[in-house]
């Protein structure tokens, strides 16, 4: 028993490790690499919950590390967006099939993905333009739904922001705000269903530490790539994460 629990403590740790890196070196990811890879260990529906109870302290890291130059406007209407649409992302938690709601997650990203790169190319000669193409409130609203329903809250906003004429350091102080507030409102909606308990705790408190271990390795990494460079590894990754989840329904492990 003592040797079972350890090799799982030792995977998540590893996997957290991953799933830090990636998203600090990219803006966004650690649910995505978390989800694909810890319903191995772990069951699918407690492994949503341990990573939602994890998210909270390592995206407070993450979010510390790119605290300045957030574009305010658009990140209060993407969290009141944010805000509507979780609760119904929570009740698709419990009740819908985790490989619909995955492949669903898929379709979503790659229409957000072809959207707003036609709005940026669209307005590339008008930089005040250009900086309102899109809707911050619609892809807040996506991504609180998918934060709620399958624990993966950053592609839709990371999509919008793509759009957008900011610097990868203003891209992830937008991206890491709006992804830890809405952890916040994860963590509260799955105390208020009662679904976060010791065995979860213990796995988060696993998790957690290895994760904020990525995202310190993850921030030195990204600091060498040029901001063009940046947004094209982004591009590269939302999609490659939508064709996996279209293809495989990755959450159905």
């Amino acid at each position: 028993m003592f040797d079972g629990d350890y090799w799982v403590f030792v995977s998540i740790g590893i996997i957290a490790l991953a799933a830090g890196f990636v998203h600090s070196a990219i803006g966004f990811g650690f649910g995505i690499v978390a989800v694909t890879l810890l319903p191995l260990f772990v069951e699918v529906r407690q492994a949503h919950v341990v990573i939602s109870t994890a998210s909270f302290p390592v995206l407070m890291m993450a979010a510390w590390a790119y605290r300045d130059g957030a574009d305010w406007s658009a990140l209060w209407r993407a969290l009141v967006g944010a805000a509507v649409f979780m609760p119904l992302g929570l009740l698709a938690f419990k009740w819908v099939s985790p490989d619909w709601l995955i492949r669903g997650t898929g379709i979503a990203i790659l229409a957000m993905v072809v959207v707003n790169f036609h709005n940026r190319r669209k307005t590339l000669s008008d930089r005040e333009s250009k900086s309102k193409s899109g809707s911050s409130f619609l892809a807040g609203a996506l991504g609180g739904f998918l934060a709620g329903a399958v624990t993966i809250a950053g592609p839709p906003v990371a999509a919008y922001a793509l759009s957008q004429p900011w610097d990868q350091n203003r891209f992830k102080a937008f991206l890491n705000q709006f992804l830890l507030a809405v952890s916040f409102y994860k963590v509260a909606g799955l105390v208020a269903l009662g679904l976060i308990n010791q065995e979860t705790l213990t796995q988060s408190a696993a998790l957690a530490p290895m994760a904020i271990i990525g995202i310190q390795l993850g921030a030195v990494v990204s600091r060498r790539l040029s901001t063009k460079r940046f947004q094209y590894l982004v591009a590269f990754a939302l999609v490659a994460v939508a064709v996996y989840y279209v293809a495989t329904g990755a959450g159905d492990n």
